[in-house]
């Protein structure tokens, strides 16, 4: 690290929403490299704040466990509302003694490291890294990156105190400011980021066995091409696969049951006469690559996946058309809505919707087609990426100076 250059500290939690946090915090850590004169180091949380492990481990046994998706919401908002409880709207500037303890770890780092700003890539680490940074005496500036905007539903991840608050859209900023009567010129709307190809340092292993030959022969052989991609989906998914091997067996598809070889295992069992069908729960790279462009390049490819906003937004990035399932989960529940607006494909509320739907565009393959027409216009006019790291380069570049 040059001592003459600013250095800026991105802390992000690895263990909430399995790895689409830690893709948005390393995505954006990049783009910073490129757009500000300064050091950018990405360090995960927890091993700072354990408990914050403990939070991220108890969402994804709700997640996994929960039978439908009405527990599964009720069971989620039970967690947001006691760690509320523990540090509730305006702890920032008045903590408890308890609550000094909690946040000690946090406290000691800054003082050690002293980062001239700190980046809290959950609205909730950056209401704590506001509280360390005032306990510890600093002059560090901190921002609040928003990596999903329906994270700002909940009172855990809203606070007008961060310096900087970057948001997506300005849909966002607009129900922070209206929530938190915070300064307007602290809320900065800078564009969604979609991670493109550093997907690949979380999907991607070296050990995963290579597939033979390339995903629906050397040429495009003109059927729908999909990616069903499983990320604590569970067993929807699986069931999905069996009925498309045995309703619509003339499709090119790849299944990623991610970190799960038995689930992958379990959908390749019910397709073992496809052989031109593909399963992982790891892909090499040359694999992510292909996929990726394969069903880009298809007037027919098609993403299969839960309803989250990292996953849409990459598809659309791409041009290809999204077909998902709602998670249930509160803070994901306004991607339907921007899925349907923007016609980039259909969100079902119902496993038995989804499947109607697979048999619809499945049978007439044309109906995708105009969904991949509708994604590569929004790529175009919204996922502008050179677009999205000048602004926020303008936004952070002024927290360096000095006070």
């Amino acid at each position: 690290m040059r001592p003459d250059r600013p250095h800026i500290q991105l802390l992000s939690p690895r263990t909430w929403g399995e790895f689409g946090n830690y893709l948005a915090a390393t995505r954006f850590s990049r783009v910073l490299r490129g757009a500000v004169d300064a050091e950018v180091t990405l360090l995960e949380a927890e091993p700072i704040l354990p408990w914050l492990g403990e939070a991220g481990a108890e969402i994804r046994t709700i997640s996994l466990e929960s039978p439908d998706a009405t527990v599964r919401t009720r069971r989620y908002m039970g967690l947001m509302a006691r760690l509320q409880e523990r540090f509730p709207t305006g702890f920032e500037t008045d903590p408890t003694p308890q609550q000094i303890a909690e946040l000690a770890p946090l406290t000691a780092h800054l003082a050690t490291n002293a980062p001239d700003v700190v980046v809290g890539t959950k609205g909730f680490v950056a209401r704590l890294c506001v509280a360390a940074v005032r306990l510890a005496g600093l002059p560090t500036r901190v921002v609040s990156h928003v990596t999903n905007p329906g994270l700002l539903q909940l009172p855990l991840h809203r606070s007008p105190y961060p310096d900087l608050t970057l948001v997506g859209f300005p849909w966002a900023k607009e129900h922070l400011l209206a929530q938190t009567g915070g300064a307007p010129d602290r809320v900065r709307v800078v564009g969604p980021l979609v991670a493109q190809h550093d997907l690949r340092d979380f999907m991607t292993s070296e050990s995963a066995a290579p597939a033979a030959g390339p995903w629906g022969g050397d040429t495009d052989s003109g059927r729908p091409r999909l990616i069903v991609f499983c990320n604590r989906g569970g067993d929807v998914y699986l069931e999905l696969v069996h009925h498309i091997a045995a309703h619509h067996p003339d499709t090119d598809l790849v299944f990623v049951g991610y970190d799960d070889p038995d689930l992958a295992r379990r959908a390749a069992a019910g397709a073992s006469r496809l052989a031109h069908w593909r399963f992982h729960s790891r892909l090499t790279q040359a694999e992510y690559f292909d996929y990726i462009d394969r069903a880009s390049r298809s007037p027919y490819g098609l993403l299969v996946s839960k309803a989250g906003p990292n996953t849409t937004l990459e598809a659309a990035y791409f041009g290809i058309p999204v077909l998902m399932l709602e998670s249930g989960l509160p803070m994901e529940q306004w991607v339907p809505g921007l899925i349907h607006e923007q016609n980039l494909g259909r969100a079902c509320a119902t496993p038995e919707d989804l499947f109607r739907t697979v048999d619809d565009w499945l049978t007439r393959p044309s109906a995708i087609e105009l969904h991949k027409k509708a994604a590569i216009g929004f790529a175009e006019s919204v996922l502008d990426q050179d677009a999205v790291a000048r602004r926020i380069g303008a936004a952070v570049g002024p927290l360096l100076e000095p006070r």
